[in-house]
């Protein structure tokens, strides 16, 4: 009985079945080599039945192979630009491409990534060769080691960007990350912090020498970095939200002829940045850049209870030490400026033992967006406070966890139903 086309051969030597048996021989044919050889594997037993085991073996690990072309399909032309590997582009791209049209932080990012994620699943494969599989092996890779989806998410997004780049600048025949759809993102599961809570925690630092911190971040919903980097200047009747604070990453200035391996120890020592990026250095790694939008640049005005907290502030930051004029200092006798992971310490700090949710800093710019809703504020005021770029932004930060709105909303839509039918 003929096998089906391109499941292997089996026939028996000699095959006049008078003549005594030698043995039977089972063929498979296999992907040309990379210079178009035509390659077979060939097995001799003298039981049929071992044969065909090891026929019906060869052909599965033919087929679970990822087998990717020397040439991409359809195409028989070289590539426009000579390319190495996919390792030698993703660090090319990371200092003269990335380093050039990104802000530092967006480019610290990116190397963490590429270190970690990007070049031990595909450093080693040729640019020209990578395919939709070895994209797809990223984001395996990542959530095999028990990652998140998100990160998974960003890895593929890096991988897209230098991709682009590489196909754009002719290093390519295809852009392999368009061929392969983005990992599905999961929703986080956020604490939920309600108006009672935030009155709760507002209420339990008040004697905290950086109370009003926490009180500026849950009534406007201000970022961290632009409440860490508020000037005493920038403070009036309202919040000037021009700068904020950040850690940005040091890199050699000499070459790497320092000998040191930190950029931050090198005597020549710089932050790699693209043209027209607007920085102020305080100290160490902490800066005061522009935000990232224009949507980010705004004021907001002081009001109530905030304004009182924040003129408070304000009269005892003029009475310390505060050599960069910063609205909250760690310490009252140096005056440097609070780190973002000591701030979140804090938060966590300031949280124990309260009866609330054990919430994330960040989780207080989206109970601001919450609550905004909950008062009736205007979605598109609630968008200029917070400083998103869309009210679409701002509807996704608003708390699923609150259905007291929407219960009123149905209660009334089942009142004018019923009220109709009474007419």
């Amino acid at each position: 009985m003929r096998r089906a086309k391109g499941t292997g051969t089996i026939s028996r030597v000699p095959a006049d079945d008078t003549l005594p048996l030698r043995f039977w021989q089972a063929a498979l044919e296999l992907p040309p080599s990379p210079e178009g050889k035509r390659q077979r594997q060939v097995f001799r037993c003298k039981d049929r039945a071992v044969a065909l085991r090891a026929l019906e073996l060869a052909i599965h690990t033919r087929d679970s192979a990822i087998r990717r072309p020397k040439v991409p399909a359809l195409l028989v032309t070289p590539p426009l630009v000579p390319s190495g590997s996919t390792g030698e582009w993703l660090r090319y791209w990371l200092v003269e491409i990335a380093g050039r049209e990104v802000k530092p932080r967006t480019a610290a990012n990116y190397q963490s990534t590429v270190r970690n994620h990007l070049l031990p699943q595909v450093g080693q494969v040729p640019l020209v060769e990578l395919s939709a599989a070895d994209v797809r092996g990223v984001t395996s890779a990542v959530l095999d080691k028990g990652l998140s989806s998100t990160t998974a998410l960003h890895a593929y997004r890096v991988l897209a960007i230098a991709l682009a780049a590489a196909h754009r600048e002719g290093h390519t025949y295809r852009d392999a990350a368009k061929q392969v759809r983005p990992p599905r993102k999961t929703r986080p599961d956020l604490a939920v912090l309600t108006a009672a809570h935030a009155r709760t925690i507002i209420d339990a630092s008040r004697s905290d020498r950086l109370g009003s911190r926490w009180a500026a971040a849950l009534l406007t919903g201000a970022r961290q970095g632009e409440l860490l980097g508020l000037e005493l200047d920038r403070v009036g009747d309202s919040l000037d939200l021009s700068w904020q604070l950040q850690r940005l990453t040091w890199t050699h200035g000499c070459g790497g002829r320092c000998g040191w391996n930190r950029g931050a120890d090198c005597p020549d020592k710089r932050v790699v940045a693209p043209a027209g990026f607007e920085s102020r250095h305080l100290t160490g790694g902490l800066w005061l850049t522009r935000p990232k939008s224009a949507a980010g640049w705004r004021q907001v005005p002081l009001v109530g209870s905030l304004r009182v907290a924040f003129e408070a502030r304000r009269e005892l930051a003029m009475t310390e030490a505060n050599p960069h004029g910063l609205m909250w200092t760690a310490s009252g006798v140096t005056g440097a400026p609070i780190d973002p992971s000591v701030d979140n310490r804090a938060w966590k700090i300031s949280l124990r033992g309260l009866q609330v949710p054990q919430a994330r800093l960040h989780d207080a710019r989206h109970a601001a967006v919450t609550l905004f809703y909950e008062a009736g504020v205007p979605e598109v005021l609630a968008m200029d406070i917070v400083g998103h770029s869309t009210t679409a932004m701002t509807r996704a930060y608003r708390s699923t966890g609150e259905t007291a709105r929407l219960g009123q909303a149905l209660m009334s839509l089942q009142a004018l139903v019923e009220g109709a039918g009474d007419d």
